[in-house]
């Protein structure tokens, strides 16, 4: 029996708020104080300047909706305040943080396989499509087309960077990937969206959001991964050349997840994969004289699975080789604001440098896994 609810847009950030009451991974006042002062430290130590506002003006706004009503969250502030009036969380010996930061942000270049034998949980790597629309038509500028491409990798690196912050602050002692493995994919699931939504909130542009609920019962275990990407991805005008090249990627992080033990008594997984594609939009609407113009976008998909479908679906020892596949996910679309990410761009550079001895391109180069355009 196949069941597919209805697609639905509700308000993205609700839903995720609603996902993410956890003691272990929300975003409070608190935590967000910490985030934010390990930002500031991180920022001084790489090109010293002003407070970094923004981001704590984001993440003060995406910890409100978990926090008592009547606290004043305007405490939250830079750890580099005098006004001892405000709460400021001091997260620590800022070089000790930096080595502990530097680990994790260097790990996700390793390969899943590879993490996982180092204890780490991985996570999904950010895919981007490189030239998907456009190409070869009148009027069209490859070079303006892989420099877009190029904002896309970076600010997504970036995104990796608040999540890994974020991971770091709210999760202090890690991980044991021994037994803590479900909650782990499930944090860092929720601190990706959170990532975005606060402090990469004004560099991005948030759109639509769709939230869809399947049940796949008896499906052959051969067909879960062709059913996963015509779910998630048929809505983004890929060719089937396409599919299969983000399904080699996704396949490689798989099956890495084949050496976790996934236990407890969680009765989901949560796995969040962003997603990049740079269309080409002709503004002028003509022909014959057409004016390209880009849209570097990220849509963040985040993917909800029943726990026991999940252990089916990856399992050597399936002896009926049938899934009862259950899942929701939730695609949330997110816009690129040239402009101001390269506005940011030199201070996110500097962070980079400073923390994993890498700028942010030769980051993003390492980082992103991209899928080439269709011959």
């Amino acid at each position: 029996m196949i069941i597919i609810e209805p697609r639905t847009k509700p308000d993205p950030y609700h839903y995720f708020i609603s996902l993410a009451k956890n003691k272990m991974s929300d975003l409070n006042v608190e935590t967000a104080a910490a985030v934010s002062a390990f930002v500031q430290n991180l920022h001084n130590a790489a090109q010293g300047g002003h407070v970094v506002d923004e981001e704590t003006l984001a993440l003060r706004m995406l910890a409100q909706v978990n926090t008592d009503p009547d606290f004043d969250s305007s405490h939250i502030t830079s750890f580099s305040t005098n006004d001892n009036s405000r709460v400021v969380m001091d997260t620590g010996e800022p070089q000790n943080e930096f080595a502990a930061f530097k680990d994790l942000m260097m790990g996700d270049l390793k390969d899943p396989a590879e993490q996982i034998d180092m204890g780490m949980v991985p996570k999904p790597p950010p895919v981007v499509i490189e030239d998907p629309v456009g190409a070869g038509t009148q009027g069209y500028d490859q070079n303006a087309a892989l420099k877009n491409y190029g904002y896309l990798k970076d600010a997504q690196s970036v995104c990796q960077m608040f999540t890994n912050i974020m991971l770091m602050t709210t999760n202090p002692g890690g991980f044991d990937i021994t037994k803590d493995a479900a909650a782990a994919f499930n944090i860092q699931a929720k601190l990706a969206y959170n990532a975005m939504a606060g402090p990469m909130a004004g560099v991005y542009n948030f759109s639509q959001g769709e939230h869809t609920t399947h049940n796949f019962g008896n499906l052959p275990q051969s067909e879960v991964h062709e059913k996963l990407l015509e779910t998630m991805f048929d809505n983004m005008q890929l060719d089937e050349d396409h599919k299969k090249e983000i399904d080699s990627k996704i396949t490689n992080f798989v099956k890495a997840l084949n050496k976790i033990e996934v236990g407890g008594k969680h009765s989901t997984l949560d796995f969040a994969l962003r997603f990049g594609l740079t269309p080409a939009i002709n503004i002028t609407a003509s022909k014959a004289q057409p004016v390209w113009a880009f849209s570097p976008t990220t849509y963040l998909i985040y993917l909800k699975m029943d726990a026991h479908a999940y252990k089916q679906s990856i399992s050597k020892n399936n002896s009926q080789n049938q899934v009862n596949l259950k899942y929701e996910h939730v695609i949330t679309k997110f816009e690129l604001n040239v402009d101001h990410f390269l506005k940011l761009r030199p201070k996110y550079d500097a962070m980079f440098k400073k923390a994993t001895n890498l700028s942010l391109k030769e980051y993003s180069d390492k980082l992103s896994k991209p899928v080439k355009k269709a011959k």
